[in-house]
């Protein structure tokens, strides 16, 4: 079973991910106006990196908070499940 990763882990990632991705598409973009035409071709690959990390550093923020969002019931203000049709505590229809 694949060790879960503590949130400090997932955090510092996705921080890491997001220094990588800006780093690649600032250096990329700045090498493609200063380089030589011959060698263009890999500081675009360069930038196109970066833009790759920060959609996938972006995904995975939005994923770490979707997990975080909880529901509540309406009358009483009991946590509620994720596929509860009804509150636990008090009955009401969860909507």
């Amino acid at each position: 079973m694949p060790k879960r990763r503590s949130k400090l882990d997932m955090l510092t990632w996705i921080i890491t991910e997001l220094i990588i991705g800006i780093g690649l598409i600032v250096y990329g973009l700045y090498a493609t106006i200063n380089a030589l035409p011959a060698i263009n071709v890999l500081y675009i690959v360069l930038a196109s990196l970066g833009v790759c990390f920060l959609l996938a550093s972006i995904i995975q923020i939005l994923v770490y908070r979707k997990k975080k969002i909880k529901k509540f019931c309406s009358k009483c203000g009991e946590k509620i499940k994720k596929d509860d049709e009804f509150c636990a505590k008090c009955g009401e229809k969860v909507e």
